[in-house]
Order: C-alpha cells, then structure tokens, then sequence
C-alpha cells in the first residue's frame, strides 16, 4: 500500500488502518502526499501535485483564526502554489489509490478526484475526514468515515441533523448539505457539500445570542420540565458508568420548567465563520434535540476559556458557574430566575460528564484536553451536595 520517501520510520499499523477504513487499494495511480508531521506520524496528509490542490488543501478559514494565524496560513497556501511546502516541514510519501475515493469519484461523476486526508492524532473520536478536490482546486465535498462503534455513531449523527435542519436555519446560518451517506457492516461514510468560506483579515464580529438562539429554536422548541428533557436519557446511560449522581439531580430540578429545542453540540469560533452574507456552521456530531435553549450559549462560553491554555478545564466551569445568569439572559431577554439558571448550569455539567465517558470507551485520552469529566463531575458533586 505504501512506498517510503521520506526519512522516518513508517508505522505500518497506521497505514493498514487508514488503508482498511477507506476500502482497500482502488483504480488509478499512486498519489504522492506530503504527511505531516511526518510518515512515522501520519496526521495530514497533502496531495503534491497539483500545486492548486495542495494550496486548496491547505486553506482553513474559521472565526477561531487570529491575523496572524490567517498571515501564516496565507504564506503556508502561497508556498503550495509555488510547489515549495515540501520544504516547510512534513515527509513525502507515495500512496496506492483509496477504493473509497474511487467509489466515490463515480458516485458524484468527479472522475479526477484527488484526496486530501487529515487524520489528526490517536484520540478517541479519530477518524478520517476528506476533502474532496478537482484538479482546479475547487472544492467538491468532505467525507467523515466512521469505523469504530463511537465514530459510526457521530458520523451518523451528523447527517441525521444536517437532514433536519435543511431549509430551517434562520438567516444568515448556512450548514453542509448531504450529498451521499454509505454504510456498510464496518464503516459510515457522508459526505456533505463544501461551504463557500472566504479569507478575511479582520477579525469577525462574535456569533450572537440571537443567532445562537434562532438556531436552537429551528426545528421547533416549548416548555417542560427538566424531568422530561431529552438530555436525560443520555445522562443517566452515563450515570451508570460515570459519577452522576442522576436521583439527586432529578430531585433538585426534575420539577424545574425549561424551553427545550436543539443545540449544535459543538458551537465554537473554530466550527463557524463568518462572512458578509453568511454565518457558516459545520462539525455538527454532537447536536441533539431536547436540549434547553441556551446551550450554545454555554457551551461556546465554556471552549472559549477552555482552549486560550492547555489544561484550563477548570477555568472554564468556573466561568460557566459564575457567569451563567448573564450568558442566559438572552434567552429570555430579563433576568433569568436562579432556579432555572442553577438547573442549566448543573445540567449543562452532566452534558459534558456523559459526553466525556461516552468518548472513553474507546480507550484514548488526549493528553492536551486535561481531564475535563473529573473536573465536571466534582463541580457538580460539589453543587448536587450543597
């Protein structure tokens, strides 16, 4: 399956499971890639030729990105057009073809599709995510394949809310739309429309509450007690496994009415961009119904405290604890009663408890995220006790 040009070692593993999940060898000739950072460690592997794909390839435009991130990757494209990104870091390594790019090159009549694959590092929700190129560099598409019990099931989910939300998001979000789901007895495999992001040196204004609201309150949204929410079945399969203490939960707001509609799930400056016309939204594994509506307005709180350093987990509960009545506010547009604001932040708690040992099943922990369900889980033993 593969021919060794750079200088590391080749995991073989690595290749045999990549080369397993995307169907085995397929039709046409060998591709050269540049694999970052390096063949011994296959995370991003770039097509070499032709320097217009490579330089597509390289593109990554969200509302996470700084000036000086978008200088860097403007520098990073430029030197893919002139064909010098080799020399930027990374391996050269040749690939047979995938059967997967093959099947699909006919299923969307692309016959010229070239493959860019970012695999990212061992975690446990890895998968391959592919964009989908011509030879001009223009954008067909991105495939996620799931292969593990978790993958196949975020993936699924992922086009299920795609579905869902089609011709109802509120102007101006746009999402992916589905263009072709395959599933077999090992792998779920969507791929979704690209979206048309455009590069913009000047910071983007903030998603705004109304959006984020607008959103959850696209597929439809009303009243009812904790008790009844959607997030309750997915707290207690994690109760049985994780240190939820779901009784006590129930007891303290079961009664507490709440506005249910759905959230995105993964709401954050690096899952969005904004344009002049359009707010585009992708990464929608996570998204669930029954949520309370506001969710998205936590959670995007939460990951933006998370990620400004390494291991800031519990910067980001405390700033969820301390600062909820304010991000709340909007979605009643007055002061929200502290009960209901008490029942959101432990709610909201449990979320990334059952979300966090729902994603341990598969046996990784990423050693930069910290560990985010021991500190969820005693802030809320903590609150539950109290």
């Amino acid at each position: 399956m593969t021919q060794e040009l750079g200088t590391s070692e080749v995991n073989p593993d690595e290749y045999a499971w990549l080369g397993e999940v995307l169907g085995g060898i397929g039709v046409g000739r060998p591709t050269q890639y540049l694999v970052r950072p390096s063949v011994a460690e296959p995370q991003l592997l770039l097509p070499l030729q032709p320097s217009k794909v490579t330089a597509a390839a390289m593109r990554r435009h969200h509302d996470g990105r700084g000036p000086k991130e978008k200088l860097v990757g403007l520098a990073a494209e430029l030197a893919a057009r002139a064909g010098l990104l080799k020399y930027a870091g990374g391996e050269v390594h040749e690939l047979a073809p995938f059967g997967l790019i093959s099947r699909l090159a006919d299923e969307l009549n692309e016959p010229d599709l070239i493959a860019a694959i970012s695999i990212g590092p061992r975690r446990r929700n890895r998968k391959p995510v592919i964009q989908l190129l011509k030879p001009s560099g223009d954008s067909v598409g991105f495939v996620k394949v799931g292969w593990s019990g978790l993958t196949r099931e975020l993936v699924s989910n992922e086009a299920h809310w795609l579905r869902e939300v089609e011709g109802k998001l509120p102007s101006p979000l746009e999402a992916p739309r589905v263009l072709l789901r395959h599933t077999d007895e090992h792998t779920d495999t969507v791929v979704t429309s690209p979206l048309p992001i455009k590069a913009a040196l000047r910071p983007p204004p903030p998603m705004t509450a109304a959006l984020m609201l607008g959103l959850a309150r696209c597929t439809g949204s009303d009243q009812v007690p904790v008790s009844d929410l959607g997030t309750v079945s997915d707290i207690a399969n994690a109760a049985k496994v994780g240190p939820i203490d779901l009784p006590a939960l129930l007891e303290r707001h079961g009664h507490v009415e709440v506005e249910a509609g759905m959230w995105h799930g993964d709401l954050t400056p690096w899952n969005t961009a904004t344009g002049p016309d359009a707010t585009l939204l992708w990464d929608w594994e996570f998204a669930a119904g029954q949520r309370p509506v506001g969710f998205d307005l936590l959670h995007t709180a939460f990951e933006k405290v998370r990620r400004a350093q390494a291991n800031n987990e519990e910067a980001a509960v405390r700033t969820i604890l301390n600062e909820a009545s304010s991000i709340l506010r909007p979605v009643t547009g007055r002061a929200v009663p502290q009960p209901v604001v008490d029942a959101y932040c432990d709610l909201y708690l449990a979320e990334l408890i059952a979300r966090e040992t729902r994603l341990a099943g598969e046996g990784w922990r990423p050693a930069n995220l910290g560990p985010l369900d021991q500190v969820a889980a005693e802030a809320l033993r903590r609150r539950l006790a109290a």
